[in-house]
C-alpha cells in the first residue's frame, strides 16, 4: 500500500489471487496451514459511470463516417450498450453468433467469464449497425483503441459534467474530478445496460438473464443510480403513498 503507492481495489484483487495460490498448495499438501484465510483487505465501490438513453441515442445518432475506425468504435460500444455483455464477449463475434428461433434473431455468445450461454435480441438499433456491416457484426478492434476513440466521440458529444473519483491509493483517500467523456470505457456499456433496464423497472432477473449475474448482490453492484435518484426509483414502484 505505501511502498507501490497501490489503490485499494488493486491490493484486493492481488491478494485474492495470492489466497487462491495459497488454498491450491494447501490442497495439494506443499502448506500445512491458510494462516491468512480469514484475512480480507475490503475493496471499495467504484466511481465507474453509465449513460443515459439519451446519451446512447447521441452516441448512436452522431455521424462518424468521415472516420471509419471511430466509427467501428462507436458501433461495437453500442452492442455492449444494447446487450449488456462484456468487451470480451460481443468484440468479435460473426454471423456464426446469430441465430434465428420464430422469426427473432439473437446474437448467441458464450460468455467468456462464466461460461454461460446467452441469447441477446437483435433489435432494431442493433440491425441498424449490422446494415453498416453487410449486415454482419462489426469486425474485432482492440479494446485500447475501443476505449481511446469512444472517450474522443464522448468528448465531441459535450459529455462534459464533473465526475467525482474517490479512491484510496498508498493508504490515502484521493479524490479528483473529471470531465465525464473521459469516464467512458467498454465496461460502462455494459453498465448503462444493467441501469438503463433497472430504470425502467424490468425486474431485475430478467436483466441478469442477459447479464450473466450469478447474484443479486453482483448485479446491484452495476447500478449506477444513487441517493434520491434510487429513493425516486423505489417510490415509482407504488410503495409509498405520495
Amino acid at each position: 500500500e505505501k511502498d507501490h503507492n497501490l489503490a485499494l481495489n488493486t491490493i484486493d484483487k492481488l491478494f485474492k489471487k495470492f489466497k487462491t495460490i495459497a488454498s491450491e498448495a494447501h490442497s495439494r499438501g506443499m502448506m500445512s496451514s491458510l494462516p491468512l484465510k480469514l484475512f480480507k483487505v475490503g475493496a471499495e465501490e467504484t466511481s465507474a459511470i453509465y449513460l443515459s438513453e439519451k446519451e446512447i441515442e447521441d452516441f448512436h445518432g452522431i455521424d462518424l463516417s468521415f472516420n471509419p475506425k471511430l466509427e467501428l468504435a462507436r458501433d461495437l460500444f453500442l452492442i455492449g450498450c444494447y446487450t449488456g455483455q462484456r468487451v470480451s464477449d460481443y468484440n468479435g463475434i460473426t454471423n456464426e453468433n446469430i441465430v434465428e428461433d420464430d422469426g427473432i434473431k439473437f446474437f448467441k455468445i458464450q460468455q467468456k467469464k462464466g461460461k454461460q450461454i446467452v441469447f441477446c435480441p437483435i433489435t432494431k438499433k442493433i440491425r441498424s449497425i449490422l446494415e453498416r456491416y453487410s449486415n454482419a457484426p462489426p469486425p474485432f478492434l482492440h479494446d485500447t483503441d475501443i476505449n481511446e476513440n469512444i472517450k474522443i466521440i464522448g468528448k465531441m458529444l459535450g459529455l462534459n459534467q464533473n465526475v467525482k473519483k474517490v479512491i484510496t491509493k498508498g493508504g490515502k483517500k484521493v479524490t479528483k474530478y473529471f470531465p465525464k467523456w473521459k469516464m467512458i470505457g467498454t465496461h460502462t456499456g455494459r453498465r448503462s445496460f444493467c441501469t438503463n433496464m433497472y430504470k425502467k423497472k424490468v425486474p431485475i432477473h430478467y436483466i441478469m438473464h442477459f447479464s450473466g449475474h450469478k447474484s443479486e448482490r453482483e448485479f446491484l453492484k452495476y447500478i449506477r443510480i444513487k441517493d434520491q435518484e434510487h429513493s425516486k426509483h423505489i417510490i415509482a414502484q407504488g410503495y409509498f403513498d405520495i
